[in-house]
């Protein structure tokens, strides 16, 4: 699959001070880079209410993708639990 990122998961991404956290979100972008299709990813789960929307658990963040075409996929925020909750909220 194609990967992008939103400028806000990137500095998502920068924030995360936790080294083994780093190295598990790149792992889960490796195999989001190498899988055909967004089923071939474990974990990657719809959100409910948004047929293109996917999130996926890592620790106690959370990556939430936009799938933009059937090879295409935007990572879109990487967000700690408690944070995702306030930002769904403010919107």
């Amino acid at each position: 699959m194609v990967l992008k990122t939103a400028l806000q998961f990137a500095k998502d991404f920068k924030s995360i001070k936790d080294v083994s956290l780093r190295h598990k979100v790149k792992h889960v972008l490796e195999s989001l880079k190498t899988a055909k299709s967004v089923n071939d990813v474990p974990h990657f789960k719809k959100i409910n209410g948004n047929d293109k929307a996917y999130k996926m658990g890592i620790g106690f963040y959370y990556l939430v993708g936009i799938i933009t075409s059937e090879q295409e996929i935007t990572l879109m925020r990487l967000l700690h639990r408690d944070q995702v909750l306030q930002v769904i909220k403010n919107t």
